[in-house]
This record gives structure tokens, C-alpha cells and sequence, in this order.
């Protein structure tokens, strides 16, 4: 697909507000109108997020540059109070489709491969920046993928891989239920049952706490679970 014929096609923008995902039109916009467009009360301001004691308290008709961070949260109404520190990294959340998810980051900088490691995606997923037109931007694994270009992605082709008793079992969402993976898996030829009980396994191959049937869970590719009937401690 030639890329210059979406020159013109402005990436969809989205912002992170106390932890929640909302869609805006562009890329910059004035304060008020942000809250105005998340349903917040006239008695509060809108901050945006740095790593560390930072903070950029807008005044209701002060211009927000997106693209210069898009993470937030909403505070009592007080005196504006701009960042004071030039070298302030504020936090940037890159969005993908798949049940909008969010992931924040300080690196403006990514590639294909590590937006997918930073989503926790399959390698095969194909990744296109979202566009405000019919057509989207295939992003290469090795392709230069700025912030600034735009936060929000599509995943197509999407699944990913996560493992049962050792058993390999194809997730087609990134949060699911534990009842629903244990599903997934029964469907996929583990010899577990609905009753069994869920546990996740880190890293070092410790196992954590019995999860719950309506525990949601986030999912990564590669994620290991151990199942087993409730009478087995073993």
C-alpha cells in the first residue's frame, strides 16, 4: 500500500483521563473542551501525568498538545500551574483496538516489534496506524513507529498464544475471565475441567494465588497458567 496517498488522513487521537480511554477529534485542544467531552464538572481542571512529582495544571482555555503527552488526570479547580521542568517526561499511552486497550510508556520512540511486546501481542499480528479514513497504515516490525505520529493502532490478524499445564492454547482477546480461559482451553484439548482452579505462573515458575472464575484477566502472549482439580494440592 504507498503511503504518501494517506498524507492527508489525520491518525486518530485518543487520552488517557484517570484511567480511563476516550477518543478526541485532534491532536491539540483547548482544556475545557477535553472535559467537556469526558463529562467532568465545571469545578475541576485537567493535569496532565509526568514520571515523577511533576505536574501541568491547564487553565480551562489553555491549548493541550496531545502529542506532547495524552495521560491525565483531573483535579480540583485551582490557579493554573504549568511544569517547571523542562526535562519533565510526561507519560504517553499508546492505544490498540483489541477491546481498547491502553499501554503507558515514556519512550516516544517505538518500532512494530516493540509496540507489539509493549501490547503483548503475537509476533504474526499485523499492526496498522488508525486512521481517520477507510485506509490504514501498515506499520513493518522494523518500521520507526513516533508517538507524535499518532498513538492509535489496529491489530489485525490478532491472537496470541498462552500456555495451560504446559499445553499451548490461542487467545483471541487480551482480557479475559479465568472461567473463559480455562474454556478455551477445554475447547483446545487440555484435559481440564470447568471446576478446576486457575493459577497464573510467573517468570521463575512460581505459582500465585487460585484465581477466581469471574477474575479478569490481562493477557500476554506467552503468559503461563497451571490448572487442576480443587482436591489437588499437589
Amino acid at each position: 500500500m504507498d503511503k504518501t496517498a494517506h498524507r492527508t488522513a489525520q491518525p486518530k487521537q485518543a487520552a488517557v483521563i484517570d484511567d480511563s480511554l476516550y477518543p478526541m477529534p485532534r491532536a491539540i485542544l483547548i482544556a475545557r473542551d477535553i472535559l467537556d467531552q469526558i463529562g467532568a464538572p465545571t469545578n475541576v481542571a485537567l493535569k496532565r501525568d509526568y514520571n515523577g512529582p511533576q505536574d501541568h495544571v491547564f487553565a480551562d482555555d489553555e491549548s493541550v498538545d496531545l502529542r506532547h503527552g495524552n495521560v491525565f488526570t483531573t483535579v480540583p479547580k485551582c490557579d493554573p500551574r504549568p511544569c517547571g521542568d523542562a526535562a519533565a517526561k510526561p507519560k504517553l499511552a499508546f492505544v490498540l483496538d483489541v477491546e481498547d486497550a491502553w499501554e503507558i510508556t515514556l519512550n516516544p520512540n517505538q518500532t512494530g516489534k516493540t509496540l507489539k511486546h509493549l501490547f503483548g501481542v503475537a509476533e504474526d499480528c499485523a499492526l496498522y496506524r488508525d486512521l481517520e479514513s477507510p485506509n490504514d497504515i501498515p506499520i513493518g516490525d522494523d518500521e520507526p513507529v513516533k508517538h507524535a505520529d499518532g498513538p492509535v493502532f489496529i491489530a489485525k490478524n490478532f491472537g496470541l498464544t498462552i500456555k495451560v499445564n504446559g499445553n499451548p492454547v490461542k487467545m483471541l482477546k487480551r482480557k479475559a475471565t479465568a472461567l473463559e480461559v480455562k474454556q478455551a482451553a477445554i475447547a483446545q484439548g487440555v484435559k481440564i475441567g470447568p471446576d478446576f482452579v486457575l493459577f497464573r505462573v510467573d517468570a521463575e515458575g512460581n505459582t500465585g494465588p487460585a484465581l477466581p472464575d469471574d477474575k479478569v484477566l490481562k493477557l500476554s502472549d506467552c503468559d503461563e497458567f497451571r490448572c487442576v482439580a480443587q482436591d489437588d494440592n499437589s
